[in-house]
């Protein structure tokens, strides 16, 4: 039976309860313990403001005071996108997809402000677009119609015979707006329309007009084709702007930058001469794929996908464009480790610098693929040689380097041969592991068609029989057994040889190890686990609606996992007997975004054949994200004593400080490390003894009498030395 008392008393009761009640809204304050890092990137738009620039993503608003060299987060947005921005006296108003905020706070804060709106403008895909016009007048569409406000933005007035609209502009005393497959005109200020002439646009080019703009009184329409319309006579008749001088497929609409419209094609830009109605070559980035997103002060600024470096600038026109720094909005395909950890995406690969906690391209591991001959072929994985060879496991085979990435060569001699859309005679390696040291060292290499290795520095391949005609993409060293999964999970017996772990476990999408168990997460389904010793076949964790999960992690006792629902984290001496109430929510400050119905969705998805986008690595769980670039948080948050260091990648034990759970808690906690025969003892946040408890029986005990705040707590053995400690909070 355990023994529990409480020490306090009346007259230091109050002074206590506010004390840790204070302590713990700051401690919550601060549990916003994800914090984001990796390359710069995004997909955005660019406005300026009594000289300061302004740019979005789809989870924050970040600004520049030097012309966009650098870029620093003025608010992180969860729930909204932004779609445009516009200033007034005042404020700051947004239209986004869930209407309009604003902010009187320079865009730290934001106010909903739907006043007069229809309920669904609120709850689905939102705002277009937000423009001031004349008289001060804001003009918007949401997808009830076109509204305006003639009070900065406090309430709305929905317009007369307005649609949608997808884009507007003002010339002279009129307002032109794109809708449907129509043309609108308002002579008032956007309170009433009409659909105006469309004589001279044809048919097949009505349903892609996109833009709409003017420019020495000139109206321009351009649409998402090749296809591109003038109109000097206020929208009456339309002229199209013939093609000649075009080259290159379409990729997109046309664009007004320092009063120039361009139109971007495959082959680069190309300017409008209003005054001969053609298009000519223009010198920007003919070459490199740069979206121009705006201009400023001599500047053009844009956007470099290829690269993965948004935003760049250019100060000759777009001839060079130079990297900026402080945007961080990018697609993580996969978050690996070996002796360092990296991020991969689509056209570089950035290595962690553990000092600094960001992610860089500029070192010999961080890898700009794009500028490489393998650049046709997809990245999955880079491994480096004890002795300085950088390996890349790509789709096209490996390609090493021994210059540290100054060049590489393509090595597939004996891989599997397979045919990717677009390219030819490709062999897909997803996946490598090096076990041993140089130069006693095998290549491991997991591919469309099983595990293959190599003793000659990837000069020849060998398959593993037992393995062909198998998807194999992850490996994984555990307890000293190396294991890969994909079509199964194999483990390596002995030598070159490969058994089955288990059957019926398909489609492994991540991969991960803890203890006495495996970990995977195939074709969103739940968690499954199985034990090390291979008796028993994969499990689900837990089953039922919504308990999907794309990648998973695990360490010591805890295994997380993450999906659309957020990040949760579950101890694994529950495993048997889960149930929904023991998974327990991490995402805390992680961004989302509400889908119609208000429902949380995090962009995490599926790692399917890119690997993991979770990895425990320096004391930090790390998670990588579709388009939010990379988070990570603190061991120490889940009860561990990150100061000793982590001992990887033996997947030994860092020092626990004791793992108790649920933490926050509201009256029971499960003390893991209390085994039977030791003494608990529980001080509050000043130091004073607030408990003592001896265990004879269980490791739960009840603090539903204890005052709410945060706790730390001892374990003493029966020999009187304490064996564990660590803190919780009673809520």
């Amino acid at each position: 039976m355990n023994n529990l008392y409480f020490q306090s008393t009346k007259k230091t009761a109050r002074f206590f309860y506010l004390l840790a009640l204070f302590i713990l809204t700051t401690s919550l304050q601060s549990k916003a313990s994800w914090t984001q890092t990796g390359p710069e990137g995004g997909s955005f738009f660019i406005k300026e403001n009594n000289g300061v620039l302004y740019s979005t993503t789809a989870i924050g608003l970040y600004k520049s005071t030097d012309n966009g060299v650098n870029w620093a987060r003025v608010s992180t947005f969860t729930g909204f996108t932004m779609n445009d921005l516009v200033f007034t006296t005042n404020k700051m108003i947004a239209s986004t997809n869930k209407g309009i905020f604003y902010s009187i706070d320079s865009g730290v804060n934001w106010v909903s402000s739907n006043q007069g709106m229809q309920n669904n403008d609120t709850t689905g895909i939102g705002s277009f677009f937000i423009n001031q016009i004349s008289n001060n007048r804001l003009l918007t569409s949401v997808l009830s119609g076109t509204y305006f406000s003639d009070n900065n933005g406090q309430s709305w007035s929905i317009s007369t015979d307005g649609a949608p609209f997808n884009a507007v502009c003002q010339q002279g005393n009129n307002i032109f707006g794109l809708g449907g497959t129509d043309i609108y005109k308002s002579s008032n200020n956007g309170q009433n329309w009409t659909i105006s002439s469309g004589s001279g646009i044809n048919a097949t080019d009505i349903t892609n007009m996109v833009k709409i703009f003017t420019i020495n009184s000139t109206l321009i329409v351009g649409c998402n084709s090749t296809s591109a319309y003038t109109s000097t006579d206020n929208g009456q008749n339309w002229n199209i702007v013939p093609t000649g001088g075009l080259t290159g497929n379409n990729q997109g609409s046309i664009y007004v930058f320092n009063n120039t419209i361009y139109k971007k094609t495959s082959t680069g830009y190309f300017t409008l001469n209003l005054t001969t109605n053609t298009w000519t070559t223009n010198n920007i980035t003919q070459n490199n794929n740069i979206a121009i997103l705006g201009y400023y002060n001599g500047r053009f600024l844009g956007s470099n996908p290829i690269y993965l470096e948004d935003v760049v600038y250019s100060d000759n026109n777009g001839q060079t464009w130079q990297n900026t720094s402080g945007i961080k909005c990018m697609d993580v395909r996969k978050i690996s480790k070996s002796n360092n950890l990296y991020f991969l995406g689509d056209g570089a690969a950035f290595l962690l610098d553990t000092t600094s906690l960001n992610f860089s391209r500029s070192s010999p591991f961080g890898v700009n693929f794009s500028s490489n001959t393998y650049s046709q072929y997809t990245v999955y994985d880079i491994k480096k040689r004890s002795n300085g060879t950088i390996y890349l496991a790509t789709a096209g085979g490996v390609w090493k380097s021994t210059n540290n990435g100054a060049s590489y060569t393509q090595s597939y001699n004996d891989l599997p041969f397979s045919t990717s859309p677009g390219t030819s005679n490709t062999y897909t390696v997803y996946d490598m592991f090096i076990s041993g040291t140089f130069p006693n060292d095998t290549l491991f290499v997991g591919t469309t068609n099983g595990i293959y290795f190599s003793t000659n520095d990837s000069q020849t391949f060998t398959q593993i029989a037992s393995t062909n005609g198998k998807n194999m993409i992850h490996f994984l060293k555990h307890q000293g057994i190396l294991y890969c999964a994909g079509t199964g999970v194999f483990k390596r017996t002995s030598s070159n040889n490969w058994t089955q772990f288990t059957t019926s476990n398909n489609g492994v999408s991540s991969f991960a190890a803890a203890g006495d168990y495996l970990f995977i997460t195939a074709n969103n389904s739940p968690v499954k686990y199985a034990h090390v010793n291979g008796l028993t076949n994969f499990a689900n964790i837990i089953t039922g609606s919504g308990n999907f999960a794309y990648s998973v992690a695990a360490y010591d006792t805890l295994v997380f996992y993450c999906s659309n629902n957020g990040v949760f984290k579950l101890n694994t001496t529950l495993l048997g007997s889960v149930n929904q109430s023991n998974l327990v929510q991490i995402a805390d400050n992680l961004p989302y975004y509400n889908n119609p119905g208000n429902i949380k969705q995090y962009s995490f998805l599926s790692a399917g054949l890119a690997g993991n986008k979770m990895a425990i690595f320096n004391g930090k769980l790390w998670l990588g994200t579709n388009g939010m670039s990379t988070f990570y948080r603190s061991l120490a948050d889940f009860g561990y004593d990150i100061t000793v260091g982590e001992k990887a990648p033996s997947n030994e034990k860092i020092k626990s400080s004791g793992v108790v759970f649920p933490n926050p808690t509201q009256d029971k906690l499960t003390i893991t490390d209390f085994a039977q025969g030791s003494q608990l003892t529980i001080y509050n946040s000043i130091g004073q003894l607030v408990a003592q408890l001896s265990n004879s029986q269980s490791q739960t005990i009840d603090i539903s009498k204890l005052e709410k705040g945060i706790y730390t707590y001892s374990i003493i053995n029966n020999k009187q030395n304490e064996i564990s400690s660590g803190k919780f909070i009673k809520e």
